[in-house]
């Protein structure tokens, strides 16, 4: 099997690219700086340059592929205008899933996120509950909207087929953006975690969801929400962390409602300027936000099945930081 994967340079793309290359696939990664592609996958994996503006040249590519992941995504980039949010994250998907078609690929599976969809009725929180982004939130809104676009999609009648993956929050070993979070571990100085609920996914149990989302027949228009076992208390992560780093637990909390305060401010200024600023809103929904998921649905259709422990995933991700100098 063929398979083109778009964001083939970022965190979930280049541990797909290799999970599925390492399971037999024929993979095709799409990336906009070839340069790096070829840095951070396989020697041995065909990457090619790609712009998700670019719908002729994205069939092209798409051409003898029988699936096609979408990953790609305008994410954490809060200086960027919703305009770029909307055409990276809304109208690149309709592009994606025409030039899809156009080049007769079979399925295609998009990346959305769990946090389209929670904040409204009970968690666990699943594929069955509505549509709830921030409304301030760039992110959130647009992997919305998008999620709806790619799902129009999959109503109708012509190919290809269209596949939702919902992951829960992804970490492991080559994810930069929570290098931050392990310094302040490291450090003991954390923000008051309160009695905040984190559900994680480990990246190779997200890797293998999406293997298996493009195997299942049958499934054409199916939202999967994919998350470990379990909730983990951000108290029980701050300690876990520490154990994989060898530190003690914390010696200084810092309230979070000031710390929010001010990354409201600075976004608000910076965005004014146009730069991206040290501290926004959405990088301290980490600390203040819980958040509670259901995997069933992927369990019961899909088979999947989180191997994964947080005291494993949290170790391999803490010895790549160390490997990495980034802690």
């Amino acid at each position: 099997m063929k398979i083109a994967v778009t964001g083939a340079t970022g965190f979930i793309g280049v541990n797909l690219c290799t999970h599925l290359q390492n399971s037999g696939y024929e993979v095709i990664a799409i990336a906009r700086d070839i340069k790096k592609a070829k840095s951070v996958l396989p020697v041995n994996m065909q990457a090619v340059q790609g712009d998700l503006k670019d719908q002729d040249g994205l069939e092209n590519t798409f051409k003898g592929c029988q699936n096609v992941i979408h990953l790609a995504a305008l994410f954490n980039n809060p200086e960027n205008s919703w305009d770029d949010y909307r055409d990276t994250n809304v109208n690149a998907v309709e592009r994606v899933i025409l030039a899809a078609r156009a080049a007769g690929v079979k399925r295609v599976v998009h990346c959305s996120t769990v946090g389209v969809a929670i904040g409204k009725g009970k968690p666990p929180y699943d594929e069955n509950s509505p549509y709830n982004p921030p409304k301030w939130d760039k992110y959130e809104t647009t992997k919305c909207e998008g999620e709806q676009m790619a799902l129009s999609y999959a109503k109708q009648s012509e190919s290809p087929e269209v596949v939702v993956i919902r992951p829960a929050q992804v970490y492991g070993p080559g994810d930069r953006s929570k290098a931050k979070f392990y310094k302040m571990v490291k450090k003991r100085i954390l923000i008051n975690p309160g009695n905040t609920l984190k559900h994680l996914i480990y990246i190779d149990d997200l890797s293998e969801a999406f293997r298996l989302a493009m195997l299942k027949e049958g499934i054409n228009g199916e939202i999967f929400t994919i998350a470990g076992n379990a909730t983990t208390p951000l108290k029980d992560l701050i300690l876990i962390v520490g154990r994989a780093l060898g530190v003690q637990k914390p010696k200084v909390y810092i309230p979070s409602t000031p710390i929010v305060m001010l990354a409201t401010v600075a976004e608000t200024a910076f965005n004014a300027i146009g730069k991206k600023p040290p501290i926004f809103r959405r990088s301290m929904d980490f600390f203040t936000k819980s958040v509670s998921f259901s995997s069933k649905k992927a369990q019961t259709v899909l088979g999947f099945q989180s191997k994964t422990s947080v005291d494993d995933g949290v170790k391999a991700t803490a010895d790549w930081y160390h490997k990495m100098g980034l802690i």
